[in-house]
């Protein structure tokens, strides 16, 4: 499937059947929406018993409609407690969210009794700030603060090395969100106040959201966002944006196929020893999957890491059973599947690939030998050695795979561009499926390394197989990103400010105050 109809084509939420909604409205249906998609506890490690007493304390004086001062000198007296509560910031925060508790998240978040100093935790605190900046009754000019935070938040996510992208997905739905409604304002017929949305401004919008569907492809929130922009942009008959990724191009190799001495290129004599017992017991999972293809890129991880116990025999490191496969998949594969190999490890470069071998570059026995032969050392390098992989495959109409086998994400400072190398490889017919070595626990390593594997296999539509404790393999997997989305964009009319120019949108704002320098009254022009 292309990239460009998996974000453009793709189903359709039903049709809610709202009526204009004013910002309080918003924030209501907004919050039914996040108790929907926020009911994914088992993801979550429990809390301590002092976190959890505090918890129960701030939900019944919440509860009680307190001030958010009783609350804030609630987490002062608790102060070890929540200072080094990472899950009870995360699950206060999501609680006062749940239940509409705005301005009590507001104060809370301004007071920030917490100590956020990993990149993650700060993405996640300044990302809670910019919501609780937009939705909170305090000013229009709080979105300018709010777009200040969820920028930052974006960029701590950016230079975490374990960061959740379901998480992410959120930030780029809230930066969306913020780009429709956080624009001009002026008055309608009525002299109501109405916020004037510009073709510009829908443009910046629907990429933000692509992007948020490109880190958690489950997010409906952001879908629906989407959608949203793009059935206007359809009415008025608005050009819709092209998806970067989509190059709408073939690119690779220019083979002879007819040339070639097939027998020769496909010859498996003289093979290395093949140790069966190293293989998953149920290999066949992805042997089937392999089957479907016609030219398929190895894409084996030779990082120092993978020099590690896969922890179920005695001296089996995660390198063996994953070089053992390679070696068993070149041997059994048809003789008319054209087979290379590109290796991620040595050095953070494209040049120092200790396998570099495009579509038909190499023989069989060649490949085999040279996989046999290589040993795991260094960094990581996936993003840069995934995105070589484009040009590794012959122009031709055909089905193509990279198939990685690793054990966890880009140690090279490219860990956040492996979705959209992805995507431009999705763009360019070019399949994407994962056999990973790391166990689905709710440690940050293993929540990131799903995370990535799911939004870099949804766009084609790929396969993720782990290994299991006891050898064998499994192509389902149990994560499920964790949502706090909230920001459900109001449905948009036509603007009847001026009626020449049908890229104008707009909706009514209710409960907000605007400076009044920035508010026009057409009644006087």
């Amino acid at each position: 499937m292309s990239v460009y109809r998996f974000f453009l084509q793709r189903p359709r939420l039903p049709n809610l059947k709202l009526n204009p909604l004013r910002v309080p409205d918003l924030i209501t249906v907004g919050v039914l929406l996040f108790v929907s998609v926020a009911r994914l506890e088992a993801q979550k490690p429990p809390l301590d018993s002092a976190s959890l007493v505090l918890l129960n304390q701030v939900k019944e004086e919440a509860s009680k409609n307190n001030s958010a001062a009783n609350i804030v000198r609630l987490f002062r007296d608790n102060y070890e407690t929540v200072r080094f509560g990472n899950q009870f910031f995360h699950e206060v925060i999501s609680f006062f969210l749940e239940n509409n508790h705005i301005e009590i998240a507001a104060e809370v978040l301004e007071y920030n009794p917490f100590l956020m100093s990993q990149h993650s935790q700060l993405a996640l605190y300044y990302y809670y700030l910019g919501v609780t900046q937009m939705l909170a009754k305090r000013g229009w000019i709080n979105y300018k603060q709010a777009e200040k935070s969820l920028n930052r938040a974006a960029l701590e996510m950016r230079r975490s090395y374990l960061p959740d992208y379901g998480f992410f997905s959120d930030v780029e739905n809230a930066r969306g969100y913020l780009s429709i409604t956080a624009r001009g304002v002026s008055t309608d017929e009525e002299k109501d106040l109405v916020c004037i949305v510009r073709y510009e401004f829908i443009t910046m919008a629907i990429n933000h959201f692509r992007d948020a569907l490109m880190y958690n492809p489950e997010n409906e929130v952001a879908e629906q966002n989407l959608d949203t922009l793009l059935d206007k942009l359809n009415m008025v008959g608005l050009p819709i944006p092209p998806y970067p990724y989509n190059q709408n191009m073939i690119s690779g190799l220019s083979i002879a196929f007819d040339s070639l001495n097939l027998d020769s290129l496909h010859s498996t004599t003289s093979l290395p020893v093949l140790d069966y017992t190293l293989l998953p017991n149920n290999y066949q999972l992805i042997m089937s999957e392999l089957s479907q293809y016609s030219e398929i890129i190895l894409c084996l991880d030779l990082s120092g890491s993978m020099d590690e116990s896969v922890g179920w025999g005695p001296e089996v490191s995660k390198f063996l059973v994953a070089q053992q496969l390679a070696l068993f998949i070149c041997m059994q594969m048809r003789t008319d599947v054209f087979i290379g190999a590109i290796s991620v490890g040595r050095a953070c470069d494209e040049s120092s690939a200790a396998l570099n071998y495009p579509i038909a570059s190499v023989s069989r026995r060649e490949l085999l030998m040279q996989i046999d032969a290589i040993r795991p050392y260094g960094p990581t390098p996936l993003n840069k050695r995934l995105r070589m992989t484009k040009d590794m495959f012959s122009i031709r109409n055909n089905k193509k795979l990279v198939f990685l086998l690793s054990d966890g994400m880009d140690t090279c400072n490219e860990i956040n561009e492996l979705c959209s190398t992805a995507a431009m490889l999705a763009s360019n017919g070019i399949d994407l499926s994962v056999f990973s070595f790391i166990y689905e626990t709710l440690d940050p390593e293993s929540r990131t390394a799903y995370s990535v594997y799911n939004c870099m296999t949804n766009p084609s539509e790929g396969k993720i197989y782990k290994i299991t404790q006891d050898g064998g393999l499994k192509d389902q997997i149990d994560y499920e990103p964790i949502s706090n989305n909230l920001l459900v964009l109001p449905p948009l009319d036509t603007s009847i400010l001026w009626k020449n120019n049908h890229g104008l949108f707009q909706f009514r704002i209710d409960g907000v105050v605007p400076p009044i320098n920035q508010i026009i009254d057409f009644t006087k022009e």
